[in-house]
């Protein structure tokens, strides 16, 4: 009887587009630990107050003001990110190494003979990178408890075999991972027939960034008041392959041998937003600085599709089959952003800053001419929450030479208590050294970025059809250099 369906499907078979884009992604462009220059991640990115950094115009426009010189810098960074998968009680480990510019940047300091106080206007332009998303994740383990198989099943409830979209339940269909559940034939059965226990094995390889070009202006007033704007305008590339294997291995499931499903995803696009920020110098010891960010408005295209390879004891069902490649273009929201910072100048030999930062991720939006994204947006309003972002940083100089060390809490953006990832916070561990002279310096910088948090390698709207957690824990290592010139 499937041999017959399946003859007619081939035939009747209709392309139905799949709409991936969801509220992970909102979340994978609104969640930023940015890079910058040696200095600041060596501090743990808090420099909001000081300025006279480039990293600054990422984060308040204002601190640009505070250059009396001109300067170029150049940070090249090299980052190792390692983590580890607990799926079942069983831990795999897996590591990718990463090259690349953490900050390029230069600011020009345009002198003014003025009666009014304004001392100087600076512009400059930057390159810095928000967000690396390089990792390799490998999870492995024994489920006795159910299958993607399951998964595919229930995806596909409520459709003729005709109509299963061409992305998932489709290629379940024609690859024998799923029957119809007879007499009822929009309803649909998993293959292994209740007989689980097999071994499953995910790979995930995640590569991009997502970088931001600011050019900005500021002025210096009095040496008190420093007020700054910066047009923001950022890239995005990010590419993920995952690849599931599903293999009986103790011969458990009647006819079955193993099967592995491949799901690619590329995104590329563009944002803008605006920042507006000031800096108030009561006293010469003193910095006070805060500033706003405009959501950032992406354009964004992903290209997608989908592949199965399935071995039956049975050869004659052992196939391999693909989807089409699909694309789909949209926009997303991410959240307006306000940042307030507290710096400190002692004895004219050491800094102290505190950055505070409030983002509020239930405001991501997605959006698209040709599909709604209401149960997206809902999803979004529903799981997400404000988050309230802390960074320190100190700085002691002893001539030339300067010690630097900082941290920083990024908090979840999760808001129910009963998410898994609730607790998904991220912690940044950080410190440095630096060498100074009259026209150059040079600066060295590592941070230590941890994070947890909860992955289910398949997710259904009933619980049985949703895989097992998988804890996933995540420690990055950046070690960035600056090298600049003052003129």
């Amino acid at each position: 009887m499937k041999k017959v369906l399946l003859i007619i499907s081939v035939v009747l078979m209709s392309i139905t587009t799949l709409i991936s884009q969801n509220e992970t992604d909102a979340l994978r462009y609104s969640y930023l630990i940015p890079g910058g220059t040696a200095r600041s991640m060596a501090m743990g990115g808090s420099f909001g107050a000081l300025g006279a950094d480039a990293s600054n115009l990422m984060f308040n426009p204002a601190g640009m003001g505070i250059y009396r010189s001109s300067d170029f810098s150049f940070s090249p960074a090299f980052e190792i990110t390692n983590t580890d998968a607990n799926f079942l009680g069983s831990v795999a480990n897996d590591y990718d190494f990463n090259f690349n510019i953490n900050n390029l940047s230069y600011i020009g300091v345009i002198p003014v003979n003025s009666t009014n106080g304004l001392n100087n206007v600076n512009l400059g332009i930057s390159y810095n990178r928000l967000n690396n998303f390089h990792e390799n994740i490998l999870i492995e383990g024994k489920n006795p408890h159910n299958s993607m198989t399951n998964w595919f099943a229930e995806n596909g409830a409520g459709l003729s075999y005709d109509k299963l979209d061409n992305f998932y339940s489709d290629l379940a269909w024609q690859s024998y991972l799923i029957d119809l559940d007879l007499p009822d034939t929009t309803h649909y059965l998993s293959a292994f027939n209740g007989n689980y226990d097999q071994t499953q094995k995910q790979y995930i390889s995640r590569n991009g960034s997502q970088g931001e070009y600011n050019f900005a202006a500021s002025a210096n007033i009095m040496h008190k008041l420093f007020i700054g704007v910066s047009l923001g305008l950022q890239s995005v590339r990010f590419t993920e392959v995952k690849t599931l294997h599903e293999i009986d291995t103790d011969d458990n499931i009647n006819d079955f041998n193993s099967f592995s499903f491949k799901e690619s995803l590329e995104t590329s696009g563009s944002g803008i937003n605006f920042k507006l920020g000031l800096i108030y110098s009561p006293m010469s010891w003193l910095r006070i600085g805060g500033a706003i960010h405009t959501p950032t408005f992406y354009k964004l295209r992903d290209n997608y599709y989908t592949s199965v390879n399935s071995s039956f004891e049975d050869g004659a069902k052992s196939t391999i089959w693909d989807s089409p490649y699909g694309t789909f273009d949209y926009e997303i929201n991410t959240p307006f952003r306000a940042n307030a910072s507290l710096g400190f100048i002692i004895a004219k030999q050491a800094l102290v800053n505190i950055d505070y930062e409030y983002v509020d991720y239930s405001m991501s939006r997605l959006r698209s001419n040709d599909y709604a994204f209401f149960d997206e947006n809902t999803n979004i309003r529903k799981e997400y929450k404000n988050a309230h972002n802390i960074k320190l940083g100190l700085e002691y100089r002893y001539g030339p030479l300067s010690f630097r060390a900082g941290g920083a809490y990024y908090d979840s953006p999760y808001k129910s208590e009963n998410h898994p990832n609730k607790n998904s916070y991220s912690l940044v561990y950080s410190g440095g050294v630096g060498i100074r002279g009259e026209f150059m310096y040079f600066d060295i910088g590592y941070a230590m970025v941890t994070n947890e948090s909860s992955y289910y390698m398949y997710q259904g709207d009933i619980a049985a059809n949703t895989s097992p957690v998988t804890d996933i824990s995540k420690n990055q290592s950046r070690i960035i250099t600056t090298i600049g010139f003052k003129f």
